[in-house]
């Protein structure tokens, strides 16, 4: 899976609205769909963080269990 898609995929598989989830993480749409496409190159430790605890899952099975391709 490539960086970032396990993301959108967790926030699909509980239903959620982008808008919502970046509203209470406290980032743009546009900057969760930059995330979710794997183009968001750094984001930070707390942003990783508020997304995980948002979408009930870990940093680690969201951002870094992926194989490159």
């Amino acid at each position: 899976m490539r960086r970032g898609l396990a993301v959108r995929v967790r926030r699909t598989e509980l239903e959620k609205k982008s808008t919502e989830v970046a509203f209470k993480v406290g980032i743009t749409r546009e900057y969760l769909r930059l995330i979710e496409a794997g183009k968001a190159k750094n984001p930070s430790i707390e942003v990783m963080k508020n997304l995980a605890a948002e979408l009930q899952s870990d940093v680690q099975t969201l951002f870094f269990s992926f194989d490159e391709e």
